[in-house]
């Protein structure tokens, strides 16, 4: 039967195919069928197998090589790695073409609102209250491109979210699990915000976010940022990430005593103290308060600027009740991830991208740096 038109094709031959297994090099010969009605041909047996017919390798083969190719640049991938640790002889365009083509088709399944593996929630971590805790994050982070011909290209941003299970701070190190799970799903790419956040959502139904006591959601003051939480999350206390408080308050500090003053450094210090056990609130009184009357214009728009920044982000300063409930205030997580995922990867000395390709890459590598069954999941997928 035709699988494009469900018609009856018609046998017409055998077929032979190189292709580059885990082993070598293997001959197979396959049965080829017609179909007069749509006038296309296909080879069952290349699907049972799951051949991939434009690099012709096998699944493991292809597994081998995107590990490669989201790990590394696609010349090392096929020069080195993966000729010394599996012995396979592929080069550099067929990395390339394989990693992108399995991130793209990652991409579809995640448009299309499928997850890998199944459904399973997370044991998440209490805080000090002995509620159970679940994290969300989202930065972005810019990635260079490359134009037709070669040519520069303006660089696009790549969002980076993440649903995390941190370990407990409140819980003693000594009583914390001694092998506590990797927990952490990603989401990496060129998404739109309303785009992004079905996806991030479906991932969280299939980890059991509704099922922990507290949602938190941790990110810096970017735009659009706090409004997608509320829309996607909205259960979840939505925290500004404190070291970005801080490098206004230092901004401020530096513009106002001078760069290097020893008297600023001591504001700095005050106020970093403050705004941790008094709130923001406390910090924005003094800013308020503060004589504008004899500074010059630059100093005076400054403090406009950074007291206005406090003023739309207080209601999410309220550290001193974040830290006695023993929940995490800083978005280094998220942006450890920016780095992790996408700057260790896309961002090396002369590397540009095309749109497709880093967007592809991007996403795969956020897969394979997921929790480990995400990734053994999209391979038993694949070989079913």
């Amino acid at each position: 039967m035709c699988p494009n038109c469900q018609d009856d094709a018609r046998f017409v031959g055998r077929r032979d195919k190189q292709v580059v297994s885990l082993l070598g090099e293997l001959r197979l010969r396959r049965c080829y069928y017609h179909c007069p009605q749509c006038r296309r041909g296909h080879l069952p047996w290349d699907a049972e197998l799951g051949l991939v017919e434009s690099a012709r390798l096998t699944p493991a083969a292809c597994e081998a090589t995107c590990i490669a190719g989201v790990q590394s640049s696609f010349a090392q991938a096929s020069e080195q790695t993966l000729e010394k640790l599996a012995g396979l002889r592929i080069s550099e365009s067929t990395v390339e073409r394989v990693t992108e083509a399995t991130g793209e088709r990652v991409a579809e399944h995640l448009r299309a609102r499928k997850t890998y593996g199944a459904s399973r929630a997370w044991s998440w971590h209490r805080d000090a209250q002995g509620k159970t805790c679940a994290y969300v994050s989202l930065d972005a982070t810019g990635i260079r491109q490359q134009g037709p011909g070669g040519a520069r290209a303006e660089g696009r941003m790549a969002y980076v979210g993440m649903l995390y299970n941190p370990r407990s701070a409140a819980q003693p190190r000594e009583r914390r699990p001694a092998a506590a799970p990797h927990q952490v799903r990603y989401l990496a790419g060129f998404y739109g915000l309303d785009e992004l956040g079905l996806a991030l959502r479906q991932q969280a139904a299939q980890i059991g976010w509704d099922e922990a006591q507290q949602q938190i959601a941790i990110s810096d003051g970017g735009a659009g940022l706090e409004e997608f939480f509320r829309c996607n999350f909205p259960q979840a206390v939505c925290i500004l990430d404190f070291w970005h408080a801080k490098e206004h308050l230092r901004e401020l500090g530096q513009a106002w005593f001078g760069e290097l003053s020893e008297e600023g450094t001591a504001w700095l210090d005050e106020q970093c103290h403050r705004l941790k056990h008094e709130g923001g609130a406390a910090v924005l009184k003094i800013l308020e308060a503060m004589d504008t009357s004899t500074v010059s214009a630059a100093v005076h728009e400054v403090h406009r600027c950074e007291t206005n920044y406090f003023r739309n982000h207080v209601h999410r300063m309220d550290y001193p009740r974040y830290l006695a409930a023993g929940w995490e205030i800083g978005s280094g997580p998220v942006e450890s991830s920016c780095k992790t995922i996408v700057g260790n990867r896309l961002k090396g000395g002369g590397m540009r991208w095309g749109k497709p390709g880093s967007d592809a890459v991007c996403t795969l590598r956020a897969l394979f740096l997921s929790e480990p069954s995400q990734w053994s999941a999209l391979w038993q997928q694949t070989a079913a």
